[in-house]
């Protein structure tokens, strides 16, 4: 028994429509994760210190991309932008604990300021910098909207890219 069914163009529009509509969501979600790879784009979690391992980029760019995670994370924590996490708890996941607390003691003799970018308020740009032999270390270079700008220095350690230093960097003569 054969049954045939009426084909209309509403249906077959309909049918490309939802088939389009697949199409587009398989390919960006395609492009989300190649972007994830790459690094070339903002992920929807904040990324967690991760070990490096012989294949993992040079450890310039590792430090570098671990400063810009925390830097981002710590910023949008913030200003309020994110629910995943507190200032603090950004604080712990990026930062050993000795830099923390050299961190609290820092916000208590500079009353007013954060700590991390050692202001009062948060930045609105900001770039990375990898410098050193090593390439453990990274400087911020933060812009605010006045057009004032401050470089802090950040160190991270190799084996498990957690960040150990926070610092003003010194004056080059």
């Amino acid at each position: 028994m054969i049954i045939r069914t009426r084909v209309t163009t509403a249906s077959r529009r309909r049918a490309h429509t939802a088939s389009r509509a697949r199409v587009h969501a398989a390919g960006v979600a395609a492009a989300a994760a190649l972007l994830g790879l790459l690094g070339a784009g903002s992920v929807a979690a904040d990324p967690v210190p991760t070990p490096l391992t012989p294949s993992a980029t040079a450890p310039a760019l590792a430090a570098q991309d671990q400063v810009e995670a925390f830097f981002t994370a710590y910023r949008n924590a913030r200003l309020g932008t994110t629910e995943d996490a507190t200032p603090a708890e950004v604080r712990a996941r990026f930062l050993t604990k000795e830099l923390n607390q050299a961190l609290d003691v820092w916000a208590a003799a500079h009353t007013g300021q954060d700590p991390v970018f050692r202001a009062p308020n948060v930045p609105s740009a900001w770039t990375f910098t990898s410098v050193g032999a090593d390439g453990s270390s990274v400087v911020v270079t933060q812009k605010w909207g006045d057009g004032t700008t401050a470089d802090v220095a950040y160190t991270v350690r190799p084996g498990d890219r957690m960040i150990t230093a926070i610092a003003d960097p010194p004056a080059v003569a």
